[in-house]
């Protein structure tokens, strides 16, 4: 197992992680997709205006959809558009409560 590197190495590792689990066959080919989905989840979570209705898909999407570039440029991550709209999906899913 590689170990986790810090600082500015973190968002090189975490985009490699990504591409080779998400180009691999194994059955674990979505954790790296879903461990960045989950922790975006929390973070939108942390950043949420207290009166915004998670539940409402009409109001959790743009504050997603807002929010999503500059989360993923903190971590250095680059996805081209489909996986940025699947992700963007999977997490307003995720927020709202949505098992679709």
């Amino acid at each position: 197992m590689t170990d986790r590197p810090t600082g500015d190495k973190k968002g090189e590792w975490e985009l490699s992680e990504i591409r080779v689990r998400r180009d691999s066959p194994t059955v674990g080919a979505r954790d790296a997709f879903l461990d960045l989905k989950n922790r975006l989840c929390r973070q939108l979570l942390a950043m949420r205006d207290p009166a915004l209705d998670v539940a409402d898909r009409a109001q959790i999407r743009p504050f997603v959809h807002d929010r999503l570039d500059g989360l993923l440029d903190e971590r250095g991550i680059v996805l081209n558009r489909g996986e940025k709209r699947q992700l963007l999906e999977a997490i307003v899913a995720e927020l709202s409560g949505s098992q679709s």
